[in-house]
């Protein structure tokens, strides 16, 4: 069975690289972005899976690049990762085509909270069962 392919989107090298290294055993991390531009840039090319990324980026937030990726490549589902849990943001990140979001909190938790929501969105639009 092939791996979910993952694009990872965050200003941070040090929070992208956490990502990548917790993700990397069990997902194909396609690619990283800094930015929005750059995100919508690596998801038009890259056609992956699923992107996972951060309200705050610089040049373009991950809302507004959430916003054009689900216009343009509709299968690929966005995931939030952020420290933002205000309601609005979390309402403005749905409205935007986001198909999960999750609150940044300690790493042990964020693989099985990432699983989770991979399996919930993932499974339920391609009728597969994982695990």
């Amino acid at each position: 069975m092939r791996r979910l392919r993952i694009l990872l989107a965050d200003d941070q090298a040090q929070i992208l690289a956490m990502l990548q290294a917790l993700l990397e055993p069990e997902y194909q991390v396609v690619g990283t972005a800094a930015d929005g531009p750059t995100a919508i840039e690596a998801a038009r090319v890259l056609r992956p899976d699923i992107m996972l990324t951060d309200v705050d980026m610089p040049i373009m937030n991950g809302i507004e690049a959430a916003r054009e990726i689900h216009k343009t490549l509709p299968d690929c589902r966005v995931i939030f990762y952020s420290s933002h849990g205000e309601p609005e943001t979390m309402a403005a990140a749905f409205a935007a085509g986001a198909s999960g979001y999750l609150i940044k909190g300690s790493a042990h938790s964020l693989l099985s909270s990432i699983r989770s929501v991979v399996q919930h969105v993932w499974c339920a639009d391609h009728d597969v069962v994982m695990g």
